[in-house]
């Protein structure tokens, strides 16, 4: 074993529980993203429109006439299961930025994160189709949405101001703040504005901050901590 300075950890102990949290916010992102870009691609008749269609239309799982859209999602299935998995690795990524942060900071990215997971869920589980609508659990889906989009860019603020802690550059700290401050007004400004703006355009650039925001933290955390070149060095030195 190798001889630490005396009151330190080892470097892998310490980077451990920030590299875990990237590596899921990565991954969430990624999924999310690959799941509409190929839910909607899958889309034929009409194509999809990012402009005209909601994010929920993707995983609708009827193909009709819906809201005064024509609905047809081939791989409903894959989007809502990329909703289930993004918040089911929100959750992995809270709880190891939870050991991270201190105090009543951790107390409101547990409760956030928390809230904002059962929102993806919620998205995913809770279809907007004409079936909800006549069972009255459309609310259920518009309920996780909105706890999903608010959420996520209120977590992304709260998180991004202790850029010291996950040892990431003050200036992507700031860009993490900006961006879940851009989500949070883009998703009210879509509240606001429905029926008069293609509601498309405000939906995902609430939704798109969140996953920038992901990418951009998550993907310098790994940077910073670069967990893949340390589990390659120990392994090395276990076959010595």
């Amino acid at each position: 074993m190798e001889n630490q300075p005396v009151g330190t950890r080892p470097r892998t102990g310490m980077s451990a529980a920030p590299a875990g949290f990237a590596i899921a916010l990565v991954l969430g992102a990624l999924v999310y993203a690959i799941s509409e870009t190929v839910t909607a691609r899958a889309w034929s008749t009409p194509a999809y429109s990012y402009s005209a269609n909601y994010v929920s239309d993707l995983g609708n799982p009827h193909c009709a006439a819906y809201d005064g859209r024509i609905v047809c999602s081939p791989l409903h299935a894959l989007m809502n299961w990329g909703f289930v998995a993004q918040g089911l690795l929100l959750a992995c990524a809270v709880l190891l930025v939870g050991r991270v942060v201190e105090g009543r900071t951790r107390a409101v990215v547990l409760g956030i994160g928390a809230a904002t997971t059962v929102g993806f869920v919620l998205t995913g589980a809770a279809h907007s189709s004409p079936d909800a609508v006549a069972q009255g659990t459309l609310w259920l889906h518009y309920t996780g949405a909105t706890m999903a989009i608010l959420g996520g860019n209120a977590l992304a603020i709260v998180i991004s101001r202790h850029w010291r802690r996950l040892r990431i550059p003050r200036a992507v700290g700031v860009a993490g703040v900006v961006l879940g401050a851009a989500g949070i007004v883009a998703a009210l400004t879509w509240l606001a504005t429905l029926g008069v703006v293609p509601p498309g355009i405000p939906e995902r650039a609430a939704v798109y901050a969140f996953v920038l925001w992901q990418l951009l933290v998550g993907g310098f955390v790994l940077h910073v901590t670069q967990p893949f070149r340390a589990l390659l060095s120990r392994r090395s030195r276990e076959r010595i």
